[in-house]
């Protein structure tokens, strides 16, 4: 008997897949998911519980998904094991990762105890980008999603359209005259085209503290069907200046020297295009609070804006490169 709570979603077929996967004796609720149209449904009466994505679409065999759960089991990363599938039907039954976040679990905890935990946590992520540095680009096949696509200046661009788009237009109900219009697009020109200049390496793509599952003071690594090649501080720039909490200074400071250590980078130039990295994808993430809470009828992502917010200013601050964009990136991006 498979049972279902708030299910509306859950077919006959799906039913049958879960009971020819699982057994019987299995109940089906929903759990949170992210930014995507996914559901996720935590599959539970046996004696191991798991987690059912059903993806809107069907999933071709060298579907991203597939492609970059090969490529990460294959380098030893942390990923959930794949029990079973019907690409199909776009289901996916994965190992049961929990509900405890890198974020949640940090924002549980007392300050004296959170800055001790954050250090063991952060140093364990740190040395993911280093296995994927080491050995993610080695591991890709030709047919691979991470091998044909990348994080590069359309991709930049594409991104810095959508927030212009629903952030800038969609959110803030603002609408730059020509001259404002012309240097916000030259600012995007030369922001996307930094960060394609800069080296690329295996990304995760979203390394940030909701994607990092805390279990038993070890971390797992989920919703990793985006990764592909991109510049080489893309994930410390997902992972240090992340939207949805803050980090100590020192902390970040210490993670950033750790990678260098490990990887043989010249830390004041690392650091210079982690700053153009952060800022690009903070200005993405508005992109998407903006389409989240305006498209999506998700208001809770706006929670996330003052900080990300804050994150920009600062790092735009910083670099005298763009100092000659901050006053219009102050009227429609960082006021109000």
């Amino acid at each position: 008997m498979i049972g279902s709570q708030s299910n509306t979603l859950i077919t006959p077929s799906i039913k049958s897949f879960v009971q020819r996967s699982l057994g019987g004796r299995s109940r089906l609720t929903e759990i949170a998911g992210d930014a995507s149209t996914r559901r996720f449904y935590r599959i539970s009466g046996g004696k191991k519980s798991a987690v059912l994505m059903l993806h809107t679409d069907p999933l071709s065999s060298d579907s991203p998904l597939f492609s970059n759960h090969r490529v990460l089991e294959s380098i030893g990363a942390p990923v959930p094991r794949i029990l079973d599938s019907d690409p199909g039907q776009g289901l996916v039954l994965v190992e049961d990762f929990g509900d405890l976040t890198l974020q949640r679990h940090l924002l549980a905890l007392g300050e004296t105890r959170r800055s001790r935990e954050a250090v063991l946590l952060y140093r364990q992520a740190c040395d993911l980008i280093v296995l994927f540095h080491r050995k993610g680009a080695t591991a890709l096949t030709p047919g691979d999603f991470a091998a044909t696509c990348a994080l590069d200046r359309d991709r930049f661009l594409f991104e810095l359209e959508h927030f212009h788009t629903h952030f800038i237009l969609g959110h803030r109900k603002l609408t730059p005259g020509p001259k404002e219009e012309a240097l916000l697009r030259a600012f995007y020109a030369d922001l996307a085209g930094e960060c394609d200049r800069l080296p690329r390496v295996y990304c995760h793509r979203d390394l940030q503290s909701r994607n990092l599952m805390v279990r038993r003071g070890i971390l797992r690594l989920i919703d990793f069907q985006d990764g592909r090649m991109g510049p080489y501080t893309y994930d410390a720039a997902s992972l240090l200046r992340d939207s949805s909490l803050d980090l100590d200074e020192r902390l970040v400071g210490d993670m950033i020297a750790r990678l260098c250590r490990r990887l043989g980078h010249e830390i004041d130039e690392f650091r210079r295009d982690f700053d153009r990295m952060a800022l690009q994808r903070n200005i993405k993430d508005l992109g998407t609070f903006g389409f989240m809470a305006s498209e999506r009828g998700r208001p809770e992502y706006l929670e996330y804006v003052p900080r990300t917010l804050r994150f920009i200013r600062q790092t735009l601050v910083r670099s005298r490169r763009y100092h000659l964009f901050f006053p219009v990136l102050e009227r429609y991006v960082l006021s109000g």
